[in-house]
């Protein structure tokens, strides 16, 4: 059975509602020369921040470490212990390699194996590897997944197969780009939900998922990925998405797999990471202000002991991994000094 990224991709229509879409996402590309034209120092709070938000957001709902373990965990301000922990540690320095070099990573069957290795680099868990054996799509039992990998998974040899699979899937994104007949989104779309579709490693499908829109996005120039977390991409409550999308027969066995249900998904969580950083910059109106000078502002317009509820109740907006990452900076630095410790820790103005 042929997969979306084949003459599927190429003669499926699309809903207006996606057009809309695609053409803001695009006007948001065009404004990212704003994000770059602020000071060195802001450019490099904002994509460490965006680094940490797309851990963190990832993680949080997994990670049986707690909160503040997780963020120090992030900020390499703990030693990783167990094998939770170094997962942690080992998603984040791949989405840090992906965002400082994704212009020199090309897309290949190779690539993907590295990438998969360096998130098991320092685990006992061998990666950077296909699965050898028959694996059910996202572990849902769903007889149409299974119908649709048995050609995939029946084979005699399953690694060599799906090293095949995704090696045409790179080599047609490469072609559809030169081609030029089909917008760079609903290219970078399709071939994550192929990837999905194929399942070709034992385990971490879905934080590869991550990691190659990220990279894709990246290489497209929808730099959106290096601002703001992209972490909430694909969360594992969207395993059931997944099924969703292919819940009739006539679904499964149209030539566009359901596509536009699946564009609408992906392309709204880009919408709405853009309009997010958008209104975090404060773009929609004259002044330009990131989330790191509101919280410098409230500090320095108080007078004697602070806390950091005094910025969470200012700034509701402002998530716990930017107040951690920002009071750490502006200590490192010595600005601020911690004068009580604990869970109401005391801070001052050096």
């Amino acid at each position: 059975m042929e997969y979306t990224m084949g003459t599927k991709l190429t003669n499926i229509s699309v809903d207006m509602n996606i057009v809309k879409k695609l053409c803001k996402i695009n006007e948001y590309k065009g404004e990212q020369i704003i994000y770059k034209k602020q000071p060195k120092s802001v450019i490099i709070d904002m994509t460490d921040d965006a680094i940490t938000k797309f851990v963190y957001d990832t993680y949080i709902d997994s990670f049986n470490g707690g909160k503040e373990n997780l963020i120090k965990l992030i900020n390499n301000e703990i030693t990783p212990h167990s094998r939770e922990d170094i997962g942690v540690v080992e998603f984040r320095d791949v989405v840090k390699t992906v965002n400082s070099a994704y212009e020199d990573i090309q897309i290949c069957s190779q690539t993907i194996l590295e990438l998969h290795g360096y998130l098991h680099r320092y685990s006992l868990v061998r990666g950077g590897r296909y699965r050898n054996e028959a694996l059910g799509y996202l572990n849902l039992e769903y007889e149409k997944f299974d119908e649709f990998n048995k050609d995939l998974d029946n084979e005699f040899n399953v690694e060599k197969n799906i090293e095949n699979k995704v090696e045409n899937l790179c080599k047609k994104y490469y072609e559809l780009l030169k081609e030029d007949k089909v917008q760079d989104l609903i290219i970078i779309a399709s071939f994550v939900m192929d990837f999905i579709l194929i399942s070709p490693f034992k385990e971490d499908n879905l934080a590869m998922a991550k990691i190659l829109t990220l990279l894709l996005l990246n290489k497209s120039g929808y730099e959106i990925g290096r601002f703001t977390s992209l972490g909430k991409l694909y969360y594992d409550e969207n395993y059931i998405y997944f099924k969703t999308l292919f819940t009739k027969q006539g679904d499964f066995e149209r030539d566009s797999y359901n596509m536009n249900k699946w564009l609408d998904y992906f392309l709204e969580f880009i919408l709405i990471a853009y309009e997010d950083l958008t209104e975090e910059m404060n773009l929609t109106g004259n002044k330009k202000e990131t989330k790191t000078r509101r919280i410098e502002k409230i500090i320095n317009s108080t007078l004697g002991y602070f806390t950091k509820d005094d910025v969470r109740n200012q700034c509701p907006d402002i998530p716990e991994p930017t107040i951690n990452r920002v009071f750490n900076n502006l200590r490192k630095s010595g600005k601020i000094e911690v004068v009580a410790k604990g869970r109401s820790a005391k801070w001052k103005k050096k």
